[in-house]
């Protein structure tokens, strides 16, 4: 038997641990979690927890990479037999950097259930471990870069999530909705998404968008619903509506023995009557899907979204006819964008009556096609991980002449759209220099978001911003990652 402790920084359920954590505990090996975010405090519990095996889920942004290292420099200080693993996008995406810090043994590179259990029984039994599909080790000779391994076509050969992991910190107590994912991997290749990245990554090795069964789901939600009694739930794949067939079968079975209010990710192109209908029957209380700018000629060619505004608004209209509401992510201060465009984006989403409108300010993060197409066309330097020192909620990396009126829009962006009279004022607001009073409205403006639509807590709603990777990537992350 191994003894795994998994440490992340974030209050936040990662499905990735909770997978891997199920499966390992399924196999007869102990797992347990350090959520601490002060470096000494988790080295030390994870010290008394003597465990063999320590992995990190680590991500690119806001500093989590870095955090993760000095955590693991802390563990080997104290005792350098601990075997040090880190998981999930940056090592995925950043192989070569991440296997040359001197405080990481193994990476994982992308789905980590099956990877994670060898290590596991391979320590168990004392043998070799250098050869496991999926990791890259260091190893006496040096570092072994074995080849991926292949996508877990059968999601449902997966036992549920082990959210008990969580519940030890008293996380589901108070939430209002708690969070279930039925699938992986996303149908579209948007130029702003990691998507593209990982399907180049991944290609040959199997089905890149899965999903549970309808019936695996159903009988997940019911042993959640038995043991924490929530009031509604949360799918947060990236594209819930992909498959008609399986919606209109997931909707029945979830109308039948569920029948709580739950909120989904969908897109204006997969979306119809018939589907929307679905939705609503089965007690479908918000949706949400993806506008990014009200300019349709970007959001197609330099997004590569491939979504016209009529099918928006056409979308908006059979949601507001079933009596649906409707959350849409919008992105400002894209590449090449003017102040005016800015603006567009929010009078569309007054046009479409949105009911919730989320924004971020756009973030040229590495291996993104938009990223590699700004550098080949000589507008972004070359830029690494470790160059960003904001996030989307605040600033932007970018150079061009007008970004400092589109950071400062962004943070008046809920106001202007709910109220439209102050725009004269906002316009000449934003040049001015960018400033914690222009943030404060900002917080307040998510913290409403944060009350009214997603009903959490403003602080805590931050708190998994910051360890989301669909707010850094545009996606759940690579769920199955430790």
């Amino acid at each position: 038997m191994a003894k795994v402790i998994f440490c992340q920084r974030f209050v936040y359920s990662y499905f990735g641990i909770m997978s891997i954590s199920a499966l390992l505990k399924r196999e007869g090996h102990q797992a347990g979690l350090v959520m601490e975010a002060d470096i000494k405090k988790a080295v030390l519990k994870i010290i008394h927890a003597d465990p063999e095996v320590v992995m990190f889920s680590t991500l690119t942004a806001t500093g989590d990479f870095e955090w993760s290292l000095e955590v693991a420099k802390g563990l080997k200080q104290k005792n350098k037999n601990i075997l040090v693993v880190f998981g999930n996008l940056h090592p995925t995406l950043f192989p070569e950097e991440t296997m040359r810090q001197e405080a990481v043994d193994v990476i994982c590179r992308g789905e980590g259930e099956f990877p994670m259990l060898e290590l596991c029984n391979r320590l168990e039994r004392g043998v070799s471990y250098f050869d496991i599909p999926g990791l890259w080790v260091k190893s006496p000779e040096g570092i072994v870069r074995n080849p991926l391994g292949a996508l877990i076509e059968d999601l449902d050969v997966l036992p549920f999530p082990d959210r008990d992991l969580y519940q030890q910190y008293g996380y589901f107590d108070n939430l209002d909705s708690i969070d279930v994912i039925a699938g992986r991997g996303c149908i579209f290749s948007c130029s702003y998404c990691m998507n593209p990245a990982l399907k180049e990554i991944f290609r040959d090795k199997g089905r890149f968008v899965r999903k549970f069964s309808p019936s695996y789901i159903i009988s997940e939600l019911e042993e959640v619903n038995n043991k924490f009694k929530p009031r509604s739930f949360t799918f947060v794949d990236e594209l819930f509506t992909v498959n008609k067939g399986w919606l209109r079968e997931f909707s029945e079975m979830y109308k039948a023995r569920i029948n709580l209010p739950f909120v989904c990710n969908i897109t204006a192109d997969t979306i119809d009557e018939e589907s929307i209908s679905w939705l609503a029957k089965a007690g479908v209380s918000r949706v949400c899907m993806g506008v990014e700018t009200g300019n349709e000629g970007v959001r197609n060619k330099l997004l590569n979204k491939h979504l016209s505004n009529a099918q928006i608004e056409e979308a908006a209209a059979r949601l507001h006819e079933h009596n649906i509401k409707f959350l849409t992510s919008n992105i400002i201060g894209l590449p090449g964008e003017t102040v005016k465009g800015a603006f567009e984006t929010i009078e569309f989403n007054q046009k479409i009556k949105t009911d919730f409108v989320y924004f971020s300010v756009f973030q040229p993060y590495p291996k993104l096609p938009l990223t590699k197409k700004m550098q080949e066309e000589g507008v972004l330097e070359p830029i690494q991980p470790a160059d960003f020192n904001t996030t989307f909620f605040k600033d932007s990396v970018l150079k061009q002449r007008n970004i400092n009126q589109l950071v400062n829009l962004h943070k008046f962006f809920f106001l202007v759209f709910r109220f439209p009279w102050i725009k004269p004022i906002v316009k000449l607001l934003i040049h001015l220099p960018p400033n914690r009073f222009f943030e404060q409205i900002f917080i307040l403006s998510y913290g409403w978001l944060a009350l009214s639509c997603f009903r959490r807590h403003p602080l805590q709603l931050l708190a998994m911003g910051r360890g989301n990777t669909k707010i850094f990537y545009g996606d759940k992350g690579v769920a199955g990652s430790a």
